[in-house]
């Protein structure tokens, strides 16, 4: 099984994939080779002895051999269509992206969107100083509720109010 809960919000998509797993698994108990994106399903799914995680292995290679460059934008990442043992350490999508061409801009963004994601999910997230330094009052509080909405338009015209 693959893209269950795919062009959902994502915790509506990792809700609809975590009861299709529990119902195979405790239900159904049918040998099922199922594909996810949701990385919390492996935590929720490791320590079952019923259910065995597997990856698909790549090599990353560092394309300029600079260790002190950004390694998700300078490396390349190969593909080796080999089922390895265990959860998948990360997801390589813009990496996958990269290989379909999409622009340098289009990339650069979804990474700064990704590592923002992941802030927000590690509960790291916050405004840098630059930002409310250059904030003009009331700008502050406008940004707070772009993030909290996850109004992406909005806060990305607020920056460009900002830089401006």
């Amino acid at each position: 099984m693959d893209e269950l809960g795919r062009g959902t919000s994502t915790f509506d998509g990792t809700a609809i994939a975590s009861a299709a797993v529990k119902h195979l698994v405790d239900r159904s108990k049918c040998l099922t080779l199922f594909a996810t994106h949701y990385h919390s399903l492996l935590d929720e799914w490791k320590n079952n002895r019923d259910v065995r995680l597997g990856h698909m292995e790549c090599v990353v290679d560092n394309r300029e051999g600079d260790s002190n460059k950004d390694q998700e934008e300078e490396c390349n990442v190969t593909f080796l269509y080999t089922l390895g043992d265990g959860g998948c350490p990360k997801s390589f999508g813009i990496n996958v992206a990269k290989l379909a061409n999409l622009p340098t801009e289009v990339l650069v963004n979804a990474k700064r969107i990704s590592a923002d994601f992941e802030d927000e999910l590690n509960g790291t997230r916050r405004i840098p100083n630059a930002v409310t330094a250059r904030s003009a009052p009331g700008q502050k509080a406008a940004i707070c509720g772009a993030i909290q909405n996850e109004n992406w338009e909005e806060l990305i015209d607020l920056w460009k109010q900002i830089r401006s």
